[in-house]
């Protein structure tokens, strides 16, 4: 059997004068069998955000933006539709689910929080 390795890791986007606060993103690594599905969950305690963002990061690609999560409103890049599902509710958590891995699907993944500017 083929084992593919899902590697994720977490980032905060922060604004100048936000304060303090966290996101933890879990697992900290997987390792899966082909075709397994993946979910990965991504929390912050930052008041007033109301989105995460999921982004994919591998040595061949460089970095690519998935899409966000915008309270309960999912919004996956075309190129992901297919692949990855977005859920939770932008505020305070959300998670990513892989459905059947593959080799390409090998990376780090980042989750970050971000506010709606209007």
């Amino acid at each position: 059997m083929c084992t593919v390795l899902i590697t994720i890791s977490a980032t905060l986007l922060s604004l100048a004068g936000s304060a303090v606060c966290s996101v933890f993103q879990n697992p900290p690594d997987l390792i899966k069998y082909k075709e397994e599905f993946v979910e990965m969950i991504c929390e912050h305690t930052v008041k007033n955000y109301d989105r995460i963002l999921w982004y994919k990061h591998n040595q061949n690609t460089g970095f690519q933006y998935i899409g966000y999560l915008n309270t309960f409103i999912p919004r996956t890049e075309p190129e992901f539709e297919t692949k990855i599902t977005l859920s939770g509710d932008g505020k305070k958590n959300g998670s990513l689910t892989i459905k059947s891995v593959s080799v390409n699907d090998s990376a780090v993944y980042f989750c970050a929080a971000y506010y709606t500017v209007l």
